[in-house]
């Protein structure tokens, strides 16, 4: 007595020979499997960056809750997004927390409860803010490079993001 009929088994087998023939790259790490899939982890700090476009800022979305720092990179009088930006992450006592080299327009952080200092640099211009990191509510922190035609805006702007 056979456990599969000739059919079923083949398939089985089939989707077994499928899943052993696909290469390295797109087999997902176990830590971006389920909830977690698309966090990342910067020597010990997890993080997600990306969000230009609307299905990649609602995969972020998603996952905010896992965070407790909201980063939005912008620029020009249209506030309009800044990706590939460098960005770092200090803690009060001088410790980088987070460097990235291709980071934005949103960058998503978990931290201890603590002081951070910002720095983000774009187009050859950099950006800093100094952020309290809380134990309940989600910090955010806009850092906007002026465009051209708008020297005068604002360099740091926390407060509401979309």
């Amino acid at each position: 007595m056979t456990l599969f009929p000739g059919p079923v088994l083949s398939i089985l087998m089939l989707v077994a020979g499928a899943a052993a023939a696909a290469p390295p790259g797109d087999v997902p790490h176990a830590a971006e499997v389920g909830a977690d899939a698309g966090v990342k982890d910067w020597q010990g700090t997890p993080y997600q960056s990306g969000g230009d476009g609307a299905e990649s800022r609602m995969v972020l979305d998603r996952r905010l809750r896992q965070f407790n720092l909201r980063i939005l990179l912008s620029e020009g009088r249209r506030s309009s997004y800044v990706a590939g930006a460098e960005l770092s992450i200090v803690d009060a006592r001088g410790q980088e927390r987070l460097r990235l080299a291709d980071a934005g327009p949103y960058v998503d952080v978990r931290l201890p409860a603590g002081r951070y200092t910002v720095q983000a640099r774009s187009g050859g211009h950099s950006r800093q803010a100094v952020v309290q990191i809380g134990t309940a509510a989600l910090a955010r922190l806009h850092l906007h490079w002026p465009g051209s035609q708008d020297e005068a805006a604002p360099a740091v702007g926390p407060g509401a993001l979309p």
